[in-house]
């Protein structure tokens, strides 16, 4: 079962040849949606205290696989095949103070309401 889809997103099909190895940057919170008989999935290095780590993932046709963060990911299919990424849309640099806003609005609007009872 795929994870329900909260954000616009954008599609991106990558198709791979046998033994085809791509290295695509993808947005964090990206689905990659395999349609190949086997894709394997290296995520970008992250820094784990004193070391670093890369997070590796094999994927059967069908599973799904969503991004924690942003960076370049590593797609090998030794088969050949497809994989769908599903990725966000980038959101304008206020959508985060608007939407603070919008609360701060509504939580006045219902202590009013609550004050006049």
């Amino acid at each position: 079962m795929h994870p329900t889809l909260t954000e616009p997103t954008t599609l991106q099909t990558l198709t791979l040849r046998p033994g085809q190895h791509l290295q695509v940057w993808l947005a964090a919170g990206s689905q990659l949606i395999c349609q190949a008989p086997l894709v394997r999935v290296t995520e970008s290095a992250r820094w784990q205290q004193d070391q670093l780590v890369s997070r590796q993932s094999r994927l059967s046709d069908g599973e799904c696989l969503v991004l924690p963060h942003d960076g370049w990911v590593g797609v090998l299919a030794p088969q050949g095949g497809q994989l769908l990424c599903l990725q966000p849309l980038p959101r304008p640099w206020y959508a985060p103070l608007s939407t603070l806003l919008t609360r701060l609005v509504r939580a006045r609007k219902t202590w009013t309401l609550g004050q006049s009872r």
